[in-house]
């Protein structure tokens, strides 16, 4: 497995820097939030201007898998397709094996307190499932125009698309779903960032606006933003200095 790790300017193993993992959308990779969003010269841009604070981060390959624990054995499920998913133990590769390897291999605070996880899209669930299900170990976490389906499914291959793959049956809806997550866990200590474009065709932001109104309910500290824009890179590339202030803003 790939991924892609920037290094803020001036980087030194004295010091401590904390970690923003961003994850890609579907059919996307390791290399598609900096070469096509160009995150590493917005963030070299806000540390320059003095104000973010210098970060690592890191941008993991993550295949078509929405980050779940789907198999014991990796397995491509239609060899050929492009668009294919992917199985596997996605969760736990991301959570134990990326986290690790990061702390292992650079200089990083390793607390939860220095440590932030985020994504587009399909990327956007990710990070919310990965870090409900963990908040021991991230303190923020944004979902960008973030893949919370609700009971639309007709611009994801309707009953027959992803919906098979994500929630096959009601019962690994329970165990996989954001959204049910936010009733059910004790998120109280997360800082959590959510926002979609107006004209998102997915229609994202009823998922968006359906978390933020559970996690205020529940007291977690939400920020929601709903822009002008699709669900496309020219919209996230145009909120990236947003993102990057929530993340690790002075």
């Amino acid at each position: 497995m790939k991924l892609n790790v920037y290094l803020p300017k001036g980087y030194s193993p004295e010091q401590r820097y904390p970690v923003l993992y961003l994850i890609h959308g579907y059919g996307g990779n390791e290399t598609d939030l900096l070469s096509g969003l160009e995150v590493d010269q917005n963030a070299d841009r806000l540390i320059e201007a003095g104000k973010i604070e210098p970060l690592i981060m890191v941008f993991p390959q993550m295949d078509n898998s929405y980050g779940l624990n789907t198999s014991l054995n990796y397995a491509v499920d239609y060899p050929g397709d492009p668009m294919t998913t992917y199985s596997g133990m996605y969760e736990d590769y991301l959570y134990k094996d990326v986290v690790g390897y990061v702390d292992q291999h650079f200089s990083t605070i390793t607390s939860r307190d220095g440590r932030f996880i985020g994504g587009v899209s399909m990327g956007g669930f990710i990070s919310l499932h990965t870090t409900f299900l963990h908040t021991d170990l991230f303190s923020k976490v944004g979902g960008h125009s973030p893949a919370l389906f609700q009971d639309d499914w007709s611009q994801a291959g309707g009953e027959n698309g992803v919906k098979r793959f994500l929630y096959p049956t009601d019962e690994d809806r329970q165990t996989r779903d954001p959204l049910i997550f936010a009733e059910d866990l004790d998120l109280s200590e997360l800082e959590v960032y959510l926002d979609c474009g107006d004209q998102d065709h997915y229609k994202f932001y009823d998922g968006a606006e359906q978390l933020t109104k559970l996690l205020e309910s529940k007291k977690v500290s939400v920020q929601y933003h709903l822009g002008q824009g699709a669900h496309e890179a020219e919209y996230w590339k145009s909120n990236l200095d947003n993102y990057l202030l929530f993340y690790a803003g002075k």
